[in-house]
């Protein structure tokens, strides 16, 4: 069985979870159905993102457990089950058999025990495992091969925890959270715990001495409070930990979790009696339209003018009348598995075909983009979509929150019909609210909405990645790290955890005699600043920092970029389909994801190796990059007219050497590298409101004279001056910021620290700046398809910001540069003109 994957879920955790998630649901005889809802919405999303070659559904069995035995006390007082939830466990535990999943309960352990032996055994018989549950205890069990899928709020986020994440959340390994869990106790299982200590300070205690018996070993060197506390509770800490340590040790028969044949039959008899057909046509798909039910007919005229519904196939999409638009279509819950997947039951080309049927009316969808990435790009033209999601977001950048099944607690247990009439009613509301910003409805239509197909096209494409080139780069990091904390217990004469802050501040402040820097609440800081600090004093000083510097930039150059790299190359044969989100920032910028591409290290040997082996999918193709140049810099002259600005772009003038003679008053001929530098972090500086503390800490002087460096920049630019105080002015009296676009940030909106006085100062100035440039980023993304449509060889591939990356066959390179620049520089008409440098290369580490 080497190399399948095995999905072990919590059976009663999902169930509960999903019971409190979503509202009194129940079937035409009563029973209550939520939990039933909520879990096989969760299981089957799980299921299709992740494709599990076998299952396994634990239930806690009645009755005591070995841990009742040995501790009477062991979950007293626990409330009640509800008995509107009681019901439905049998239900799912029925409706899981039907479906041919392995379903198991077992006397005497919990089904956390459970989960861990399978887990363990399956680890060490070489499958991939996932564990969906959102207990803490099962983390324990945390290793390679081995993650826990913990749900989110409602029932459609999760978050993914493996051995890698846990280290970074936590500050010690997984084998150690009996340990954490032993001081902290569980008041909801009656684990007592050590009283008075919480997360922070057994996490701190966990790092520093490395599990629970190093703590009792080392109690001397506790503070006396905290020191008594452990004195008293000796017995029931490691009582505690006894209580939540999972059994792993049991040999478990894989065979067990192989699937069996499901009974379509069966399964569809006892949800129709549920009431839960949709579930039906989720789990097995196509059981419905297997018994040849007729179609639904046309709905009747809605009175509103005369118009008739299109006849559309339930399930898919639902006809919505509505006055302003003729045929408004909520497209309804469907998998991710890509182009060629099905959608809530109904094949791709049903779901076309029913669209095809939609007359001349727009499409209302819930997420356009979600329905692009599994219809197919062009399966609408913007032209004929409404989305929902796009017009919330530029109404409400900051929110987070932009689909309706998130906004709206509601909206998950209405029935298709009622959430196509609910989601026209909200739209026109937020219709109407975009009539009030002049430019914003144009801005949907003429760019972000445009832009999805592109984005997903852009998904779909990818970028080529060499997995030996990868597999080689992680063997070399990894190495490299061994051998630095080698070093550094050489050094140090002690071996200690390097991500631990105390044991670092340890080693470097008390072993070492290092000067000391800032403190914190826990002790001496660490941060990169006081390494850096350090670094900067030179020899003997700087040794074990210089190595602890390195340490963390490997470590977040393995586990941050070349670990997921590697997996989703894996995940996509060699091709890598990160994804890209249109509506995620507070500024209109595009983010990443998945993996982030957006934000691959730029400088040294690692990041090069790493962007040496990211190439063009096609054989004989080449990368096509183009990057504006001071897009930031360029927008802000247009908005603030300062003569000397426009003058220096106008006449192309390198900018921050400009800069530097006025500042520094020095001819241009005679600025020097070292000015032409200070001058570039002033000028990006005071887009992002730096200080004079700041610009002071960047340049290594003091604040006065940081003072006059700003001043002078001010009294030489006096545009720019006005310009920072009025956008804040102006911003402030509409309460949103924006851009020459139209697009909006509501200052309300914005999550700013109540400590940090300026940061909404900060946000008002800048985001009218950089929205901008992410508009015209947006737009040449726009024109660039138009010109070059997917059905050719010229495909854009990525977006960093400022710049495009395209995949063509190498003889038309020459070509395709020249028309991404005229592109790029064409996207919008300011008052200076837009710059473009490009290159070509065969991977990422040349363009």
């Amino acid at each position: 069985m080497k190399g399948k994957k095995l999905l072990l879920v919590d059976g009663h955790g999902l169930a509960f979870r999903a019971f409190y998630a979503l509202p009194e649901l129940t079937a035409p005889d009563g029973t209550p159905t939520n939990a039933v809802v909520g879990f096989f919405n969760m299981f089957q999303k799980v299921r299709e993102d992740w494709k599990p070659d076998m299952y396994g559904v634990i239930f806690d069995a009645p009755g005591p457990t070995f841990r009742h035995e040995a501790y009477e006390a062991y979950k007293a007082g626990r409330k009640p089950t509800p008995p509107e939830f009681k019901v439905q466990v049998p239900l799912i535990s029925e409706l899981l058999a039907l479906l041919g999943i392995p379903v198991v309960m077992r006397q005497g352990v919990e089904a956390d025990d459970v989960l861990a032996s399978v887990a363990c055994t399956a680890a060490r018989e070489g499958l991939e495992t996932l564990i969906l549950s959102s207990d803490k205890d099962i983390l324990q069990i945390l290793g390679p091969g081995l993650s826990v899928l913990r749900p989110g709020k409602g029932i459609t986020s999760f978050k993914l925890v493996d051995e890698g994440s846990f280290v970074e959340e936590f500050g010690f390994p997984p084998s150690v959270m009996t340990d954490y869990l032993a001081l902290l106790g569980d008041t909801a299982d009656n684990v007592p715990g050590v009283p008075g200590v919480g997360e922070k300070t057994a996490k701190a205690l966990l790092a520093e001495y490395g599990s629970l018996d190093g703590i009792y070993g080392g109690l001397e060197s506790l503070k006396p409070g905290l020191r008594k506390k452990f004195e008293e509770n000796r017995e029931q800490a490691f009582r505690s930990r006894e209580l939540v340590m999972l059994l792993c040790d049991t040999k478990e028969n894989l065979g067990d979790f192989l699937p069996v044949e499901a009974d379509r039959e069966g399964f569809l008899e006892k949800c129709k009696a549920l009431g839960l057909q949709k579930i039906a046509e989720k789990m097995v798909p196509g059981v419905l339209r297997d018994r040849k039910r007729p179609e639904p007919p046309a709905e009747e005229s809605s009175g509103r003018g005369g118009r008739e519904s299109a006849v559309i196939p339930a399930g898919v999409l639902i006809p919505v009348i509505n006055g302003k638009y003729p045929v408004a279509l909520a497209l309804e819950e469907f998998c991710l598995t890509g182009p060629d997947g099905e959608i809530a039951g109904k094949t791709r080309e049903e779901a076309l075909s029913a669209l095809g049927r939609r007359g001349t009316g727009k499409v209302l969808l819930p997420d356009y983009k979600e329905a692009a990435a599994c219809l197919g790009s062009s399966f609408l033209p913007s032209s004929a979509v409404l989305d929902f999601k796009t017009a919330h977001y530029l109404l409400h950048p900051d929110s987070g929150v932009h689909h309706p099944e998130g906004l709206f607690t509601e909206y998950a247990s209405l029935s298709p019909a009622e959430k196509g009439r609910f989601l026209a009613a909200r739209f026109e509301e937020l219709a109407d609210e975009m009539g009030d910003h002049e430019g914003l409805s144009t801005l949907m239509e003429q760019t972000d909405l445009p832009l999805v197909p592109v984005l997903v096209d852009m998904e779909k494409h990818g970028i080529g990645c060499s997995i030996p080139a990868f597999g080689a780069l992680e063997t070399d990091l990894s190495s490299r790290l061994k051998g630095i904390e080698e070093e550094i217990t050489a050094r140090g004469g002690e071996k200690i955890n390097l991500n631990s802050p105390k044991q670092v501040a340890w080693l470097l402040f008390e072993k070492l005699g290092l000067p000391t820097g800032k403190t914190t609440k826990t002790g001496y800081s660490t941060d990169i600043s006081v390494l850096e600090g350090l670094s900067a004093m030179g020899k003997p000083f700087d040794e074990v920092p210089n190595l602890l510097i390195e340490f963390r930039e490997l470590s977040k150059m393995l586990s941050g970029f070349v670990q997921p790299l590697v997996k989703a190359a894996k995940e996509g044969d060699g091709i890598i389909h990160g994804v890209f989100e249109p509506a995620v920032t507070g500024t209109g910028r595009l983010s990443s994801r998945d993996p982030n591409l957006q934000n691959l290290p730029s400088f040294g040997e690692w990041s090069g190796r790493i962007k040496k082996g990211l190439l063009p999918t096609g054989e004989g193709n080449v990368f096509v990059a183009a990057d504006y140049s001071q897009i930031e810099l360029r927008v802000l002259a247009h908005l603030c007219g300062d003569r000397k600005l426009l003058d220096a772009f106008a006449k192309g003038r390198d900018i921050h050497t400009e800069t530097a003679s006025w500042v520094f008053s020095t001819e241009p001929s005679l600025v020097t590298p070292e000015l032409r530098r200070v001058a570039k972090m002033i000028n990006f500086g005071l887009l992002y409101g730096m200080s004079s503390f700041g610009l002071a800490q960047r340049l290594g002087i003091g604040r006065q004279e940081a003072s006059d460096i700003i001043r002078r920049y001010f009294d030489a630019l006096p545009g720019v001056k006005e310009y920072l105080e009025k956008s804040y002015d102006d911003a402030k009296k509409r309460g949103y910021t924006l851009t020459l676009a139209g697009r909006i940030r509501p200052l309300g909106e914005v999550s700013v620290s109540p400590r940090d006085r300026d940061a909404l100062r900060r946000v008002a100035v800048n985001t009218p700046i950089q929205g901008t440039a992410a508009d015209i980023a947006r737009k040449a993304m726009v024109d660039f398809a138009a010109v070059f449509p997917t059905s050719g060889t010229v495909r854009l591939v990525l977006q960093v910001h400022d710049s495009l990356v395209c995949e063509c066959p190498a003889g038309d390179a020459e070509e395709v540069k020249r028309s991404l620049e005229e592109i790029m520089e064409r996207a919008a008409d300011l008052a200076v003109p837009l710059k473009v440098e490009s290159k070509t290369g065969l991977s990422l580490a040349e363009v």
